[in-house]
């Protein structure tokens, strides 16, 4: 994978989690913090993985902080 199809899936990632979070607006707060919690964990992990496959070539992403795993419940 190179720096431009790392990028283009990030994206993607990005925009599936942005729409996996607006389907959770009429969800209870409590319900709603919770599953907003687990998606953004599930996304991390991706994220981490996909830049796993492409870090040597792409060094700029190390800087990007993810959030910690240890939130997700």
């Amino acid at each position: 994978m190179n720096g431009y199809q790392y990028l283009v899936e990030r994206n993607r990632l990005m925009q599936n989690l942005e729409q996996e979070l607006a389907r959770l607006a009429p969800l209870p707060a409590d319900q709603r913090q919770r599953e907003r919690t687990r998606l953004e964990a599930e996304f991390d992990k991706t994220l981490k993985q996909l830049y796993a496959q492409v870090a040597d070539e792409y060094p700029g992403e190390r800087r990007k902080k993810a959030r910690p795993l240890g939130d997700a419940r």
